[in-house]
């Protein structure tokens, strides 16, 4: 009787529900740099759900980063510790010479693993598509944030950025891009260098900790992991990020247009196929404010799968915040574009044909 008394105790002890973990690579100088960036600004969120590792081939570059972000040299035997030069061929070569080190990244049981870099230089642009293999191999979720050189950096550059960015997204669930020369619509008459990359940085960490706060605070209608993960499932998605603050006065329509147009991101949030936005508010928000919200996003997207939360946030008082995040396939537009110059083809053999039979004639 007493074992089976503590047989009916044991099953009835709740389960202990397991801490999602995500881990935040910068890759390369540029990466390294946006992550410390992202680390103070997060820094509410503790090293057991969020932790940062800068991963470079620059040891003295790895050396001026904050304390609160890891640091993992690699490629030293080819780079001596000194970088690659902006040269993206010696980057990829480090990365492949310490795959088995590079592994180790991923040792920990984390949830979702963010890659950063700003593509076009050498150990970001070479390095990050053999991270995001490895990490696809392993069976790892996987997103990445990717920054695109200025117009003025010169083609070359933005070619090598754009073609190491077609490699990468092969391995990753999602991406979002970055192009620096959207700073241009966001910045405000005559803003230096720093200030402007400080403008984008922001931006982006604003995004994120808003998705954090979606993941790890509890809602009154709760998102939970699960839904984060049915957002970012499959391969080579576009990735779309916002978050957008009110006053609980502000009209639909201002807020929206704020909400789902973010102009630092180079794909729209147009015709997204899936859709989480989660709302923080006070206890007065109204039902129909929520209705009307939940409308405009269907009107972009109308035959995406969405999934809504809400949050009683106190710090919201008299405010509302929004963070939206969608993912959508790229393949079917790119499929479409390249159908196209064939069908042109097809009409000038026609034409071709018929003035052939005109001349028999």
């Amino acid at each position: 009787m007493e074992t089976k008394q503590k047989e009916i105790k044991k099953e009835a002890e709740p389960v202990k529900a397991k801490k999602v973990r995500i881990r935040i690579i910068g890759v390369g100088g540029g990466g390294s740099n946006i992550i410390a960036e992202l680390s103070r600004k997060l820094k509410d969120f503790s090293s057991q759900k969020v932790d940062f590792v800068a991963v470079n081939t620059d040891n003295q570059a790895l050396k001026n980063l904050p304390t609160t972000v890891k640091s993992f040299p690699f490629g030293s035997n080819i780079t001596k510790g000194l970088g690659t030069g902006r040269n993206p061929e010696i980057g990829e070569k480090a990365a492949k010479e310490d795959i088995e080190r590079i592994k180790n990244l991923f040792a920990g049981d984390r949830d979702l693993y963010i890659f950063v870099s700003s593509l076009g230089g050498g150990t970001g642009t070479g390095a990050t598509p053999v991270l995001v293999k490895i990490a696809e191999e392993m069976g790892l979720n996987s997103m990445g944030i990717f920054t695109l050189p200025f117009s003025f950096e010169g083609k070359k550059k933005m070619d090598i950025a754009l073609k190491s960015l077609e490699r990468i997204k092969e391995s990753l669930n999602a991406c979002m891009v970055l192009p620096n020369e959207k700073i241009f619509s966001i910045a405000k008459g005559d803003i230096s260098f720093n200030d402007s990359l400080n403008l984008l940085n922001n931006r982006l960490s604003e995004s994120l900790e808003g998705l954090l706060r979606t993941i790890y605070m509890p809602g009154l209608i709760n998102i939970d992991w699960a839904d984060i993960k049915c957002i970012i499932e499959g391969k080579k998605k576009t990735a779309y990020l916002n978050f957008t603050k009110a006053k609980s006065t502000s009209s639909v329509d201002e807020i929206t247009e704020e909400l789902l147009k973010n102009p630092i991101l180079e794909y729209p949030f147009e015709n997204a196929e899936n859709v989480m936005f989660n709302v923080e508010s006070d206890k007065s928000l109204s039902l129909q404010m929520l209705s009307l919200i939940s409308e405009k996003i269907s009107e972009l997207s109308p035959n995406a799968r969405i999934i809504f939360g809400l949050m009683q946030n106190p710090k919201f008082k008299n405010d509302i915040g929004i963070t939206i995040f969608a993912t959508s396939e790229v393949v079917k537009e790119e499929v479409k574009k390249k159908e196209k110059p064939k069908k042109k083809v097809v009409e000038k053999e026609e034409e071709k044909e018929e003035q052939e039979n005109n001349l028999e004639e």
